[in-house]
Parts: C-alpha cells; sequence; structure tokens
C-alpha cells in the first residue's frame, strides 16, 4: 500500500479527513492512524475509501496495490 499516494489522493479530491473518516464509519484518529501507517486498513475499509473517494479501478490499483503485484509478468512467468 502506498500511503504517500493515498493522503495526496485525499488531498488532491478536497474532502476534509474529518468528513471522510465519518463517510467510512470510523474516527477522524482512527483514519489518521491508518493513514500514517500505524494501522492497517480492512478489506472493507479499503473499499469504503474507494467508493467515498470515487476512485476510479487504475488509481485504487496504483494505490493499494502497487507494492504487492508486479504490473506484468515476464515470458518466463506468463508460461506458469
Amino acid at each position: 500500500m502506498n500511503y504517500e499516494l493515498l493522503r495526496a489522493f485525499i488531498r488532491d479530491s478536497g474532502i476534509k479527513v474529518s468528513y471522510l473518516a465519518e463517510k467510512i464509519g470510523m474516527t477522524r484518529q482512527s483514519l489518521h492512524a491508518k493513514l500514517n501507517g500505524s494501522r492497517t486498513f480492512t478489506q472493507s475499509e479499503i473499499m469504503a475509501l474507494k467508493i467515498a473517494l470515487h476512485m476510479n479501478d487504475e488509481d485504487f490499483m496504483r494505490i493499494f496495490f502497487a507494492e504487492c503485484v508486479p504490473e506484468t509478468a515476464t515470458s518466463k512467468e506468463a508460461k506458469v
């Protein structure tokens, strides 16, 4: 997960963190802790963020899964 990209996405959206926290069902303090990486997001919280921020699939994948899944497979990997 790319916390820096998520924080930038929220900032660029113009949505206040307190409003976003309320929209996804958590306190502002909990959301701040998760945005700073000291606590982890659950799957349902990640999906709630995607919906609340009107995030497209490309941004969603870049923010939440870029570190987990390579963009392309090599030809050797693709045969497996």
